[in-house]
């Protein structure tokens, strides 16, 4: 008789079941680039933490967005002088944008707080159409080529950050989903499957009495993920069951043809911390998705989307650049990935008030999820708590 699935993923310090917040001393994304102009104050809250987001000369930094005087929070009422600095608006105390240094409080300008005292400041990086931003207090940081999936910073591809939408529920119930090959469920009706022609499965069947032998873990140097490895999986297109004498039956709107069955089985997805899925080749042959769950709070987060093609010319640049933010973030988004949105939202409501994953009963085909669970709870920086 087969064990039941053990889910206990409480095997490090830095516990999966304790990251609501997410996980400290990674990069995330905070911005599309076209999300933040010249000048401009961006505010945000990521991981729990009030951000101010600002563009200076093309770069864009960020300090916390609280006074150190008395907490004032500057973008309640945001007051510039120069270009590089912020002035709490409560007491005049003035910083240097860039570092965050304090530069001057009119009410005691020879104050020996004066270049002693700083904001805390994110190191921020701009790649690929998105602003990424540093939550943590490494000096100096990581670099951000260990936090983003391979191939993301890869010059010879052209990645377009296209997607950022909050979702209303908690990061980990989407990275979850993300990285679980059975939630293709949920897209049997979608329009991307109408616009491609294409059929897709209901569910995939690993072989095998290990629901974790089809996972392979990255441990770098640089990025760290885990690998799925759907080319061993079972794509199961037709579904029939029976309950008091009545035939339930599920199928894909379209069947599946030997280019669909070898399709599938060239998929790879994979999942990197702190919070990042890639799948390839998808959703065409010659393309790669990526996305991100970026915690804001206990029950909000942000969701990121980006596509990548291998270019060779500024004009194939371009055009795939056009293409991403119009035809991919139509039928990719809109007509797919807004159906996890959907699905996402409605699993916040079981997880409040209990420790995250307690109430659920997993099974074999949950290898996938249990495995970025455990993996994340091993090899992140630390989690976040409420600073």
């Amino acid at each position: 008789m087969n064990e039941p699935i053990k889910a206990d993923f409480d095997i490090e310090s830095g516990s999966y079941a304790d990251a609501a917040l997410g996980f400290r001393n990674h990069w995330y994304p905070a911005l599309l680039s076209d999300e933040i102009a010249e000048d401009q104050l961006v505010p945000l809250v990521m991981l729990g933490e009030n951000i101010l987001f600002k563009r200076i000369d093309g770069k864009v930094f960020a300090v916390r967005d609280h006074c150190l005087h008395r907490g004032f929070k500057f973008s309640a009422k945001p007051e510039c002088y120069t270009k590089n600095t912020i002035t709490c608006w409560l007491h005049a105390f003035t910083y240097n944008f860039k570092n965050g240094e304090l530069i001057a409080i009119p009410s005691a300008p020879n104050s020996p707080l004066i270049g002693q005292r700083r904001l805390h400041s994110y190191p921020c990086e701009e790649h690929n159409g998105m602003v990424f931003a540093f939550v943590g207090d490494l000096a100096p940081p990581p670099p951000l080529f260990d936090d983003v999936p391979p191939g993301f910073l890869d010059k010879s591809w052209t990645v377009v950050g296209a997607v950022n939408v909050t979702c209303a529920c908690n990061w980990r119930v989407a990275a979850d989903s993300g990285f679980d090959p059975n939630h293709v469920f949920i897209h049997k009706e979608d329009g991307l499957m109408d616009s491609l022609q294409r059929s897709f499965p209901l569910a995939q069947r690993f072989q095998g009495g290990n629901p974790f032998h089809s996972i392979e873990e990255r441990i770098g140097p640089g990025p760290k993920g885990i690998v799925d490895q759907l080319g061993k999986a079972e794509p199961i297109f037709e579904f029939t069951f029976e309950c008091d004498g009545e035939v339930g039956h599920m199928q894909s709107k379209y069947p599946p043809d030997e280019m669909a069955m070898r399709g599938f089985k060239s998929i790879q997805g994979s999942m990197w911390l702190p919070c990042a899925l890639k799948v390839e080749p998808w959703p065409i042959l010659d393309m790669a998705h990526y996305e991100w769950y970026v915690p804001i709070d206990e029950r909000n987060h942000r969701y990121f989307i980006a596509w990548g093609k291998q270019t060779d010319s500024d004009e194939s640049r371009a055009a795939f650049i056009l293409e991403a933010k119009t035809k991919w973030r139509d039928i990719g988004f809109e007509n797919f990935n807004r159906t996890d949105v959907i699905a996402n939202n409605a699993c916040q409501e079981s997880i409040e008030g209990v420790r995250y994953g307690r109430n659920q009963v997993l099974c074999e085909s949950d290898g996938c999820t249990m495995a970025w669970r455990r993996f994340a709870s091993k090899h992140n920086r630390g989690v976040q708590v409420r600073q």
